[in-house]
Parts: C-alpha cells; sequence; structure tokens
C-alpha cells in the first residue's frame, strides 16, 4: 500500500507569494496535497496542543485576507511541515505582516450600514506578549453575564477561539521566527461579543449570487417546472426534488432558480452537498454553513453547528434570500442549512427519498418521455442529424432510456465527431454489453452516476445494507418486467420480510422504482449496470442457483393458481418438489386469475431465459404445460405461441416425446385462435400420431378435441363430428368428467352448423350441467357464450341475451377481459336479432375495446359489424 505523501514531497515555495491572497492560495496548496480533511487537521491540531477547528481552517482558507501566525502555524505543523519549512512559510508571513502595518492606519471608521461585531460595555486595550489586545471593560462599565460569558452561545471570531473540545482561548503566537510559540494569555476574561441583526438595503452588506449556470436545454420538464414555481411561492418554501442518477434533477432546480433569483434582494447561496460524488465525502453541514455565513457578510463564524445555523436564519429572515442546496445526502445534513424566513426559499435536489426532511413541496423527477427525449437530443447534436437518419436517433433516444445524462453524453460524443453517422452509435448502443460503455465521455459517466447510489449499499458495514446491494445485484439476473418481495426472497434465499425492506431500501435510493401493488421495476440502464455488478461480485454458481430457485418458486405458485382455477385438471405434470418457499395469498379463483394477469409476462420471460442457457428444462416444460390454459382463456395469443414452443424444445432436450408433442399442441391451438387454420391442422395431425403411438390417451383425446374445432372452422363439419365424438368417448373411458363438458361444447357448435339445432342446445345443456359444478367457471362462462349463440341462430335472441349476460357477470367478476368482450359481442348480437339496433352497437363498441389485441377474429367481424357507423 502506497504511503500518504509527506510535506516534504510538496514542493510548495512560500516565498513565490507577493500579497496576502498568493499566500493563502498556497496554504491550500499544501492542505489539498496533504490529502487531509478538515475535520482531520482539526484532531491533528488538538492533540498538537493548537487551536484550529474545521469551521475557522475552513474559513482561513476561503478569504484573500492573510491568517493569523498561529493558525498558519497550526496548519503547518497538522500538515508534517518540518521546521525548516514552517519557519520559511513564517517568515513570508512576517514579511506581508509588516507590508500591511505598513498601509494600514491606525484606527478606521466600520462602513456605514456593514453589519459586523458590536462589543458588550467598553473595550480595554490590553497588552501581551504580542501585542495589544482587546478585552471587555470589567469595572462595570457595560453587563457581562454568565449567558454572555457561555462558550454555548458565545460567537467565536473567524480567527479561532474555542477549539473543537471547547477550551477557553488565549493562545497567541510570539514573534519569534521558526519555534513552536504558544504563550498562553492569563487572566483575561472570556471574549463576549454579538452580532447584530442585518441591517436592510445598507449598500456595504454582499449581495451573494452564487448560482452555477443554467443548463443550455431544458425540455420536457413544463410540468416540473410549473410546479417547482408555483411551490416557491410559498414563506420559507422547502422544495425537494428528488429521482434517480442522472435524470436532471440539478438541472432543473438551476433552471428554476435562474427564472426566480430576481424574487430575492438579499440573494442567492448555492452549495453542492456531496451526496452523489464519487470518492469525495459528503459536505459537512458546518462548513457549508461558514461559507453562507462569510458570502453574506457575516464577520464571525460560531464553532457550534446549532448556533451557526441559527446565525444563518437570523441573517436571511429579513433579507430575502434563495438557497440552492444540490445532491443532498441525508435529511440531517440538510437541516442547519434551511433558511426560514418569509421571503426566503430553499430548493433541495437528492437521488434519495430523504422521507424524513419536512417539505411544503416534493417533485419526483422522472425519466423524459420519448418525444422529450427526442427534442432533446436535437438540441444538442443538430437538426439536420436527427432529420437524416431518424431511425438511429430514435434507437439512441429508446437506449438512453429517458435519461438526461445519457443523452448528454450521447450528444457530446455526436458533436465531437460531426463526420460520424448516427447509425453507428445506434449499433453500440443496442449492444448491451457495450451501451454503459458508450454513455461515457470525459468525466460525463452514467456508470459512475449509478455506481455512487449502489456503493452506498455496496460499501457498507450493516448486513441489511450489504442483503439490499446482493438483491440488487440478482434482481437483476432475471428477464422478468417486475420484482415482487416474494419472488425476491426466492431467488435471494431471504425471508420475504428481509426482502421488502432491502426493496424499499433500494428504492429510496431510486435504484430501483414502485411500479404500485406491491410491484418494483429497474430501469432499464440500471439493470444493465446491476448485472454488470453481479457478474464482477458473484460467484456464477451462486447466479446459477438464483435463478434456479426463482424458476422453482414460480412454478409451485403457478400449479398453485392453477389448482384453484381448474381445481380437476392435472396439467400431465408431476407434483413441484422442493423446499417450500412462501408466495403471495391465494385464498380463491379471484385471486389465482389476478395472480396470472399480474405474472403471465414474467413466466414467460424467465422461462425462455432458462431455455436458452439450457437450464431447468423440466420446470421450463411443466411451467408451460400449466400457464397455457389461462393464456388461451385470457387470449394472450402471442404468448401461449411461445410458450408452446419453450415446452415443445425443453421436452425434446429431456427425451420426452409426449410432453414435446403437448407443447406443439399448444402451438397449433394459438394458431387456431389466430385463423391460421392451415397451420395448425397439420401440426395437430402429427401429434395426434405420436400420442396415439405412446399410448397417452389423455392427451390423445385433448387433441382429437382441437382437431375437431379446427375442422369444424375449416368447414369440415364431418371431420369435425368424428374427432370431437371420439374425443367424448375416451374422456369417458377414463372418467375425465369434468373434461366432458367442453367436448360437448364444442360439439354443439358442430350441430348448430349442420342445422340440428335440437340436439346442439341438448349438447348444451348436458355440458352446462357438467360446468355447474362449479370446478371451471370460465369455462362456464365460454359455454355460456356458445350456447347463446346457438340460441340466437335458432331465433330465440331474447334467451340468447340471458346465457350471454350470466357470462357477463361471470367474466366481470374475474375481470376476464377477453371472456366480457365475448359476452357483450353476443350480447350485441342478440339485441340486433331484437331490432335493438343502438343498443347493439354500444356492446359491440365496448366489446371491440375489450377484444383488441385478444382475439383478431372477433375484431375483424365486430369492426365488420360497426363498419356504417365508423366509415366517414
Amino acid at each position: 500500500m502506497r504511503a500518504r505523501m509527506t510535506a516534504a514531497d510538496f514542493g510548495v515555495d512560500p516565498s513565490t507569494a507577493t500579497d496576502p491572497e498568493q499566500y493563502v492560495m498556497l496554504l491550500r496548496r499544501v492542505r489539498d496535497q496533504s490529502g487531509l480533511a478538515y475535520r482531520e487537521i482539526a484532531r491533528r491540531a488538538q492533540r498538537n496542543g493548537d487551536v484550529l477547528p474545521a469551521s475557522t481552517l475552513a474559513t482561513m482558507l476561503g478569504r484573500s485576507t492573510l491568517p493569523r501566525r498561529d493558525l498558519v502555524s497550526a496548519l503547518l505543523r497538522a500538515c508534517d511541515v518540518p521546521d525548516d519549512r514552517a519557519s520559511a512559510w513564517l517568515a513570508v508571513w512576517g514579511r506581508l505582516a509588516a507590508a500591511r502595518a505598513a498601509t494600514t492606519p491606525p484606527s478606521r471608521e466600520r462602513p456605514s450600514g456593514r453589519p459586523g461585531h458590536s462589543p458588550v460595555g467598553p473595550v480595554a486595550r490590553v497588552t501581551g506578549p504580542s501585542g495589544p489586545v482587546a478585552a471587555p471593560d470589567t469595572d462595570g462599565g457595560g453587563p457581562t453575564s454568565h449567558t454572555q460569558r457561555s462558550a454555548a452561545l458565545r460567537l467565536i471570531p473567524a480567527g479561532g477561539g474555542i477549539g473543537s473540545a471547547g477550551r477557553e482561548p488565549g493562545r497567541a503566537a510570539a514573534s519569534g521566527g521558526g519555534g513552536r510559540d504558544r504563550t498562553v494569555l492569563r487572566g483575561l476574561p472570556s471574549p463576549a461579543v454579538s452580532e447584530p441583526l442585518p441591517e436592510q438595503g445598507g449598500s456595504g452588506a454582499p449581495v451573494p449570487y452564487q448560482l452555477p449556470p443554467a443548463p443550455p436545454l431544458m425540455t420536457g420538464r413544463s410540468a416540473e417546472v410549473g410546479r417547482l414555481l408555483a411551490a416557491t411561492q410559498a414563506d420559507a418554501a422547502v422544495c425537494l426534488l428528488e429521482g434517480a442518477g442522472g435524470v436532471g434533477k440539478s438541472a432543473l432546480a438551476l433552471h428554476v432558480a435562474h427564472r426566480i433569483v430576481g424574487r430575492y434582494g438579499g440573494g442567492c447561496l448555492y452549495a453542492d452537498l456531496r451526496g452523489a460524488t464519487d470518492g469525495v465525502a459528503a459536505a459537512d453541514p458546518a462548513d457549508v454553513l461558514g461559507r453562507f455565513l462569510r458570502a453574506l457578510g457575516v464577520p464571525t463564524v460560531p464553532a457550534s453547528l446549532d448556533e451557526a445555523s441559527a446565525l444563518l436564519r437570523t441573517w436571511t429572515a429579513g433579507r430575502g434570500v434563495l438557497v440552492v442546496l444540490d445532491n443532498a445526502a441525508s435529511a440531517a445534513q440538510v437541516r442547519p442549512l434551511l433558511a426560514s424566513g418569509p421571503g426566503c426559499a430553499t430548493i433541495v435536489t437528492s437521488r434519495w427519498v430523504l422521507a424524513d426532511l419536512d417539505t411544503t413541496a416534493r417533485i419526483r423527477v422522472d425519466p423524459l418521455s420519448d418525444d422529450a427525449a427526442l427534442d432533446l437530443l436535437t438540441g444538442l447534436t443538430g437538426a439536420h442529424r436527427v432529420q437524416a437518419e431518424p431511425a438511429a436517433a430514435t434507437t439512441v433516444v429508446r437506449r438512453c432510456g429517458g435519461l438526461p445524462l445519457a443523452l448528454r453524453i450521447v450528444g457530446a460524443r455526436a458533436a465531437a465527431r460531426p463526420d460520424a453517422s448516427l447509425t453507428g452509435l445506434a449499433e453500440r448502443m443496442d449492444d448491451e454489453g457495450l451501451r454503459l460503455d458508450v454513455l461515457e465521455v470525459g468525466d460525463l459517466s452514467v456508470r459512475a452516476s449509478l455506481h455512487l447510489g449502489y456503493q452506498v449499499f455496496g460499501d457498507a458495514r450493516q448486513g441489511e445494507r450489504r442483503q439490499a446491494a446482493r438483491l440488487f445485484r440478482l434482481a437483476a439476473l432475471p428477464d422478468w418486467t417486475h420484482l415482487t418481495p416474494y419472488g425476491c426472497a426466492a431467488l435471494a434465499d431471504l425471508p420475504v420480510a428481509a426482502a421488502e425492506r432491502a426493496l424499499d431500501a433500494l428504492t429510496d435510493a431510486h435504484l430501483i422504482e414502485s411500479a404500485g401493488g406491491g410491484r418494483y421495476r429497474f430501469h432499464d440502464i440500471v439493470r444493465l449496470y446491476a448485472r454488470e455488478r453481479a457478474l464482477a461480485v458473484d460467484d456464477p454458481h451462486h447466479r446459477e442457483a438464483a435463478l434456479g430457485r426463482l424458476t422453482a418458486w414460480l412454478l409451485a405458485v403457478t400449479v398453485r393458481a392453477a389448482r384453484l382455477l381448474y381445481s380437476d385438471e392435472r396439467f400431465g405434470i408431476d407434483e413441484p418438489t422442493g423446499p417450500t418457499r412462501p408466495g403471495p395469498p391465494l385464498c380463491d379463483t379471484t385471486d389465482a386469475w389476478a395472480w396470472f394477469e399480474r405474472e403471465h409476462t414474467n413466466l414467460l420471460l424467465v422461462a425462455r431465459q432458462q431455455a436458452a442457457a439450457g437450464r431447468t428444462l423440466t420446470g421450463v416444460r411443466d411451467l408451460a404445460l400449466v400457464a397455457a390454459k389461462f393464456l388461451d382463456y385470457a387470449g394472450h395469443i402471442a404468448e401461449q405461441q411461445q410458450f408452446g414452443h419453450l415446452a415443445a424444445a425443453a421436452a425434446s432436450r429431456c427425451g420426452d416425446r409426449s410432453g414435446e408433442a403437448a407443447g406443439l399442441n399448444i402451438v397449433a391451438v394459438a394458431l387456431l385462435r389466430q385463423g391460421r387454420l392451415e397451420q395448425a391442422i397439420p401440426i395437430l395431425e402429427r401429434c395426434l400420431v405420436v400420442q396415439r403411438a405412446l399410448g397417452d390417451r389423455s392427451r390423445e383425446a385433448a387433441i382429437l378435441n382441437n382437431l375437431g374445432n379446427a375442422l369444424r372452422d375449416s368447414g369440415d363439419l364431418t371431420g369435425a363430428l368424428h374427432h370431437l365424438q371420439s374425443a367424448l368417448a375416451i374422456r369417458r373411458q377414463l372418467g375425465h368428467r369434468h373434461k366432458e363438458g367442453s367436448v360437448l361444447d364444442n360439439l354443439a357448435l358442430v350441430y348448430q352448423r349442420l342445422g340440428d339445432h335440437s340436439r346442439a342446445i341438448a349438447c348444451h345443456e348436458a355440458g352446462r350441467a357438467i360446468a355447474d359444478g362449479g370446478t371451471d367457471p370460465l369455462r362456464e362462462a365460454q359455454a355460456l357464450v356458445n350456447f347463446a349463440e346457438t340460441l340466437h341462430a335458432c331465433g330465440d335472441h331474447r334467451e340468447a341475451i340471458a346465457r350471454a349476460t350470466e357470462s357477463l357477470e361471470i367474466c366481470r367478476r374475474y375481470e376476464h377481459r377477453r371472456g366480457i368482450g365475448l359476452a357483450l359481442q353476443m350480447l350485441g348480437n342478440a339485441h340486433a336479432g331484437l331490432g335493438h339496433r343502438a343498443v347493439a352497437r354500444r356492446h359491440w363498441r365496448e366489446a371491440l375495446d375489450r377484444l383488441d389485441g385478444l382475439d383478431p377474429q372477433a375484431c375483424d367481424r365486430l369492426r365488420a359489424a360497426l363498419a356504417p357507423d365508423t366509415t366517414p
């Protein structure tokens, strides 16, 4: 490990200083090159017997006037400057002090209107070893109460006074050369001084204007700007802008601050609190207070944080000051810096929620919309480049995820290479392995910005924070769209309560975001960073085990939900084995249906990811076979088809021919829902051959049922009747009574098309008698709609309305969107049969809204029915 640089290596030559300002600049260089923080220097000074509080040191190095000699000596000693070099520093100090004395008149009147010290009582001149010293008169000329003498309340002159341990002042430097002079003035009472209130309108009082430049471009933030402008109108407003790193909080704060700063006659104070600065500790509020007070013209800075904070409030109360606190690390850091006067306002930005900070307004800053992000990219790169390559610009915007920091970096890259195409940049950003590398230029880096938030957890000593860091990494590994505490508990092998606490902590740090309903999500770029950390930190076996636990847990909950919905269905899989992990509360069919609606996309994405990696293939197959029925009912046709392919591929790799055919059967049903009969029928015929060869009678009956439906829709009613009757016979032989109902329902539709309405109604009623058992309410709802279709075909429109209404009630209870749409479509058809055209059109329009994206064939029929109304 490399040792810290010593003073002998600094190479700072004090003799080059020709005035106090240059002298202080060289002292700052000594402090900077020592690598010591202000508080560490203060601690070293105390050990050396010197008095040099951190706030005094900050004041001393922040001014351009010559500091006191004893303070210079204390700083040099704390920084390990050898005696001979310290002597050189003090010799230069003597030269500059003599030059100052030669040009300074013996006494000066204080400039009118400038606030400053007001000694209490007459002041006597006491001669000490270093010259005259001012001391209060103790002969009763002025009050010197205990309160005025109290170290807790007394103001300490900026040059020094009470040390960090609360010792009384009284050290003065002798006039010798390089010695360690620490002559003590004895017998002097403590100075009792007080600050007068700031004078209003005094020409000598400085009016600070510390705002950094406003961002040159501000797009897509009109709502946030409006809210912040309105919020700052309140007296003593404290407005917090919170959001993830790189989302543009600081830019928004500066944009608004520059617009409103004219309201504040006392000027504007600004501080970067360094709550998001890599490798640098967060700013000490005491140091920030010192800078603020000096900027306001306060000639002395209290040693106590509480006292300094109270003095800031005093000096800003009547002036009307705007305070901007950027990159806050905590509420405790912010509180002492708040201006509370009626004409004041404070704007705070933080990537932390700061729930314990009392605010008058909290404004969440989210990523930009795609349109606003494109506008920002256009402003950064030039309209001609965006117009020349619109597709590439759209890709770049999408890959930046609405983060202004990312867009600024892309804009800087493009500006540096005006001859380069946006297409090349877009192609590199499309590569997830390169995207974070592309989003770095100069000192701007999305990766570094994200690391600041993560390292609070990753580098923490506390067990819970390190647990949150591990969960942050592992939760980025699955290809899921949303995280849940239950899923994360399975993934990271944690108790659910611990996973919830970790997710809440990560949300407070804006590393993940709440999606409502106990669900969370990653920003795409944050996920890339989290995966990068997982690959760097976590063992490959641990990562694989985590994904295996999640897949097993998803399968177990999926089977449990499916058992509630279809209590008699076995799905042709073995019961899940392995440790039982807690899942969400699923008490009834409503809970089960809602769980499938929330999680079906996650099920597909995780299954696809595991299948691509060749992991947990049996689990992938079973997950697909169980989820397929829900996907078919709900109308998620594309996912149903993808799950079928995954099941077939996983079963094939496991050597399971029956499972492979079952997976292809799922694919064929999805094709039937799309009206692609010419593709579905050959697949079903091949699957039928396989299942018959293997002797899997249950799956043979399922394929016969689906093949009968396909032939019916293709117009081969004879073939359809034959296959459906065969399916019915097998299910009766196997005793699968709960499955007879669906076959009878399908047979009824064939008889209906054959014109045999009496037999069709008989089949519907027999199937409904089975469905009335309540084991599959959504199947019952579908059977009721089919029954209504047959009644409508028979001309019994009122009975058709009754059956369709029953179906609608069931589907609304389960929020079954596709079922609701089909029932409404049937109601429209029946009302049209009665001549109720307006009612029919109302039902059709609502049905189209429900079915859009779920049932292409039904939507085509609805659009045809509505064509007279929708065609201009």
